[in-house]
């Protein structure tokens, strides 16, 4: 791969370590999303909003992880906005 190629990658995917708790719940919480998009499917898009709601509280585990980690607080901030963003087209 080019360095330029490399580089754009690692803008949009960023390698992190994760402890084992919040792996169970990222994973317990995507096929909740899962669950939720194929009744939406089935009753035409009843229940879409709740998939913004879990998105937001996937955002804000995210930034609670960050938090504990002390990793950089930018990050952890930006988390808790897009939670926030999430959480107003939920209520929208």
């Amino acid at each position: 791969m080019s360095n330029k190629l490399k580089y754009v990658m690692g803008l949009f995917f960023e390698k992190r370590e994760s402890t084992k708790p919040f792996i169970l719940i990222r994973y317990l919480m995507i096929i909740a999303m899962g669950l939720i998009l194929i009744l939406c499917i089935i009753n035409d898009f009843n229940f879409i909003k709740n998939i913004y709601l879990l998105l937001g509280i996937g955002s804000i585990i995210d930034g609670f992880e960050r938090f504990l980690k002390k990793e950089n607080k930018r990050q952890m901030l930006l988390n808790f906005g897009i939670a926030f963003m999430w959480f107003i087209v939920f209520l929208i």
